[in-house]
């Protein structure tokens, strides 16, 4: 084991030109993915806190009574996509109005009655997502002959989940590709070097020594360079990530939402994925060469 560290170790030093330019390719790659998925993390945590605040407000027909209103928020309430429902009274609804409007509530003296209806303020579950998820439940309860009209900005649900699921498919190319390209850079990286060991290899052959005694120390130098690789491109990210808190952490844009740096798990994911992908390059590499 020793013996295939120290062989490792000179492999490094030798080719010292081509393991920093894998080295430099993976830092990259794995620099450009991450940032996709630390996207990816803050901007789910971000919709599932958006989405905690999304209401759907059924205006009931005016001839619906009180009673009749409370008894359809009953109805409603044992519905598993409803986590609750507040019955809103016309009255209850003018003074939110005036409240919002501050020192314009003049603009509200002329009004003879009461123009606003009754409403029902539904709270869907914590597990309801997806903007299809929200249309069928404001489809089932517009279908109810109490209620007039159903609003919960089902525009802005949609563009919003449309965005985010671009992204997510982006990224799921972009890391697609990252991987073929550290793939084909790890094998012709290991190519050239088995090249330039080509008499030192037939000669190993010759003397009876085994092909793991060729393959096992370069299937090291994979492993590490993906790790190493995997380690320089999160520790980049991570500084970056520093440098553009102070903008958009609490009080600067983004006031109501903390943006957190890839979890444990994933950084243990990434590591874990960059050695393998640098492994595999290697192993076609090797595998191929050495039927020669």
């Amino acid at each position: 084991m020793m013996d295939m560290f120290r062989r490792a170790a000179a492999d490094f030093v030798r080719h010292r030109f081509l393991h920093g330019t894998c080295f430099l390719t993976v830092s990259l790659a794995v620099f450009i993915v991450s940032a996709f998925g630390l996207f990816l993390v803050n901007a789910g945590e971000l919709m599932d806190a958006w989405q905690q605040g999304v209401r759907i407000t059924a205006y009931l027909k005016s001839d619906i009574s009180g009673q009749q209103a409370l008894a359809l928020a009953g109805e409603l309430e044992q519905k598993p996509e409803v986590a609750s429902v507040s019955h809103v009274s016309g009255e209850e609804g003018l003074e939110w109005l005036k409240e919002q409007i501050g020192g314009q509530t003049d603009l509200l003296g002329d009004l003879s009655e009461n123009p606003l209806p009754d409403a029902l303020e539904i709270r869907p579950e914590r597990d309801l997502s997806g903007a299809d998820a929200f249309d069928a439940l404001a489809k089932a309860v517009s279908a109810r002959a109490e209620v007039a009209d159903v609003e919960y900005g089902r525009n802005w649900l949609h563009r919003f989940y449309g965005v985010y699921n671009l992204f997510r498919m982006t990224a799921a190319v972009m890391a697609a590709l990252v991987i073929v390209a550290i793939m084909f850079i790890g094998a012709n990286t290991f190519r050239l070097i088995l090249y330039s060991r080509q008499e030192e290899i037939e000669i190993t052959r010759i003397i009876g020594a085994e092909e793991t005694f060729v393959k096992y120390p370069l299937y090291l130098e994979s492993m590490l360079l993906g790790l190493c690789g995997a380690v320089a491109g999160l520790a980049l990210l991570y500084a970056a990530f520093l440098s553009v808190m102070p903008q958009v952490s609490p009080g600067g844009l983004l006031p109501v939402f903390q943006i957190r740096f890839l979890s444990l798990g994933w950084i243990f994911m990434i590591l874990m994925a960059s050695m393998f992908v640098g492994w595999v390059g290697c192993w076609f590499t090797v595998r191929r060469f050495l039927r020669i």
